[in-house]
C-alpha cells in the first residue's frame, strides 16, 4: 500500500509526480489527448479561493492561509507573497480572506457536510499511488478526506449553484464522475475499500448554501468505464507519442431536436 501523507508530501510535490491524475483523465475524455500534454498547469484567483477553504475545513491546525493587503498590487504584495509561497502557505487579499472564513463557517452549518468533515477517522490531503495492473500506467490521487473505516471519500467543491439541478449540471460539465470513479479506482487499487463518494458543495455566492450529493452506482459505473477508456488513450499517445484530438478535418454542427420542433410551431 503506497500512502504519503500531506505533511510529508506537499501539494506542490505530489502534482509535480509524473504519475498521472484524474486532472489528465478528464482532460483526456472531455477534451482530447492533445489539451492533455499541450497544458499548462496554472493557478487563478478563483483556485486560491478554493483552496483557502479546503485548508480551512480539512487542516486548520496548519494555519495555512495568510491575510493579506487589500490589492494584490504594490510591493506588499510581492513581498508577502514570495514569503508565502517559500512556507507554503497561501496568501490572500482581504476581501478573499473573510470570504474563504464565512464559506467554511457556512458549510459547517450543514449537517451532514460537519459530521463528515469532523469524523475523527478522516484522513486528510493524503497522496496514494498505485500501477494499474491491466495498462500499466502509474496513477496518482489526493482525497480531500478519507474516512477509512466507513469507506466514504469526500471532495470540497467551490460552485455557483450547489442545487440539485445545478451541481447536476456541473458534474457533466467539469468531468466530476469522472474524477470520483478515478479516485475510487486508485484506492481499491491499494486495496482501500470504497463504499461511497460524497461531493460536499459550497456556493461561492452569500448565503454560502452548502449541499452534499453522491453520485448513483449506475452513473459511477458509467463513469468508470469512460475512465478506463481514457487511460488507455493516455497509455496509447505515451508509448506512440501521438497528441491529437481524434476530432474530424472538418465538423457539421446539426440542429439540435429540440430546437427543430420548435420550428415546426
Amino acid at each position: 500500500m503506497t500512502i504519503i501523507k500531506s505533511e510529508d508530501m506537499s501539494n506542490e510535490e505530489y502534482h509535480a509526480h509524473h504519475a498521472f491524475g484524474s486532472t489528465a483523465v478528464k482532460t483526456a475524455a472531455n477534451k482530447s489527448i492533445a489539451h492533455l500534454f499541450g497544458a499548462e498547469r496554472k493557478e487563478s484567483h478563483a483556485y486560491a479561493l478554493g483552496s483557502s477553504v479546503h485548508a480551512i475545513l480539512l487542516e486548520p491546525e496548519k494555519d495555512l492561509i495568510v491575510r493579506g493587503p487589500e490589492t494584490r498590487r504594490g510591493k506588499a504584495w510581492s513581498d508577502l507573497k514570495d514569503e508565502c509561497d517559500a512556507a507554503g502557505k497561501i496568501l490572500l487579499t482581504e476581501a478573499d480572506y473573510t470570504l474563504a472564513n464565512k464559506m467554511a463557517d457556512a458549510c459547517l452549518q450543514n449537517r451532514t457536510a460537519n459530521h463528515l468533515l469532523t469524523n475523527p477517522d478522516m484522513l486528510a490531503e493524503a497522496s496514494f499511488f498505485a500501477t494499474d495492473p491491466d495498462i500499466d500506467i502509474d496513477l496518482k490521487t489526493r482525497p480531500d478526506g478519507l474516512l477509512r473505516q466507513a469507506g466514504i471519500v469526500l471532495d470540497i467543491k467551490t460552485t455557483q449553484d450547489a442545487s440539485p439541478r445545478g451541481f447536476d449540471r456541473s458534474v457533466r460539465q467539469f468531468g466530476y464522475d469522472l474524477q470520483a470513479a478515478f479516485y475510487m479506482h486508485v484506492l481499491k487499487l491499494n486495496g482501500i475499500r470504497v463504499e461511497n463518494f460524497i461531493f460536499i458543495c459550497i456556493e461561492k455566492d452569500a448565503p454560502h448554501v452548502t449541499a452534499c450529493h453522491e453520485l448513483s452506482e449506475m452513473y459511477l459505473r458509467h463513469a468508470h468505464n469512460r475512465m478506463i477508456a481514457a487511460l488507455h488513450d493516455i497509455k496509447h499517445a505515451v508509448e506512440t507519442e501521438e497528441y491529437g484530438t481524434n476530432w474530424p478535418d472538418l465538423n457539421t454542427i446539426h440542429l439540435p431536436a429540440w430546437l427543430d420542433s420548435e420550428e415546426a410551431f
